[in-house]
């Protein structure tokens, strides 16, 4: 692993309609798997790799989440959270949100997705060329459960040359899983100025320009977890699995009441939050 990419930027600000009342109470990335909230799984499975300072953009209950964090996460990790009030929208503005809150190279990682620690490993082995970006990539579509729903991708010779999931030319999948430069971030800018406003958008923009490196995950596990479907899914392909989670300080188990002064932990325990 190459020992600079140590940051990971996580977007966790989306509501996640399609579960229904469940995201009323409280928001998605603390919807749990096998008793472990999705957020925690990502941070951990993020940790397993060697990745140990993260920014996380929260959006809807953005509040709620940020005050999760400060109670709950594992000693050893580095958090930052940015607010994102715009949430509703795409997300490639909470992507750009974190922009200057990041080193020159990062992960990028869904708050909603399962993975495998190997995947971030075999993802940033490879030294990264100036303002490239690199996406992992099932190339099994046929293993998707929900392949109406997921982002498709066009790969020929290692590099992306389309993306998005109304596609209909592809070969792979998108997982959601980006090892970036800044370059990501004028590549958002511009489809943004231009009215398009999702990550798959800005992966276009890098795409145009040949910089967009694609990364076959192989047989490593990934899932998406979208609704309660996807939800029970992916507790049964875990279930098989050992989990990356022995480190975990906590069971996972979402707090009823808010800490008493959530600034004041949070600094106590090495963690900012910065809101818009």
């Amino acid at each position: 692993m190459d020992a600079k990419v140590n940051h990971a930027l996580i977007i966790a600000a989306g509501r996640g309609v399609r579960f229904g009342n469940a995201t009323h109470l409280y928001p998605k990335p603390l919807i749990e798997v096998a008793g472990v909230p999705l957020l925690c799984r990502t941070l951990l499975t993020a940790f397993e790799a060697g990745i140990d300072h993260f920014t996380v953009v929260t959006g809807y209950k953005g509040e709620s989440l940020e005050d999760y964090i400060c109670r709950n996460i594992t000693e050893g990790l580095s958090v930052q959270c940015v607010r994102n009030e715009k949430w509703q929208r795409p997300n490639g503005l909470s992507v750009v949100r974190a922009k200057g809150h990041l080193p020159d190279r990062f992960v990028l990682l869904m708050a909603d997705h399962l993975f495998e620690a190997q995947i971030l490993r075999d993802l940033v082995a490879v030294p990264l060329a100036p303002d490239h970006c690199r996406l992992a990539v099932d190339f099994h579509p046929e293993r998707i459960s929900d392949l109406a729903d997921a982002t498709k991708v066009a790969v020929c010779d290692g590099r992306v040359i389309d993306i998005g999931k109304e596609i209909t030319h592809y070969n792979a999948i998108d997982t959601g899983i980006f090892l970036c430069s800044r370059g990501i971030f004028e590549a958002l800018e511009t489809a943004i100025s231009r009215g398009r406003e999702t990550l798959s958008d800005g992966v276009r923009e890098i795409a145009c320009c040949q910089r967009m490196e694609a990364m076959d995950i192989g047989d490593l596990f990934w899932q998406d977890i979208d609704d309660e479907a996807s939800r029970l899914l992916g507790e049964k392909r875990l279930s098989d699995k050992k989990p990356p989670f022995s480190f975990l300080g906590q069971e996972g188990n979402i707090d009823e009441e808010p800490c008493s002064s959530p600034e004041n932990l949070i600094q106590a325990k090495g963690y900012s939050i910065s809101q818009a």
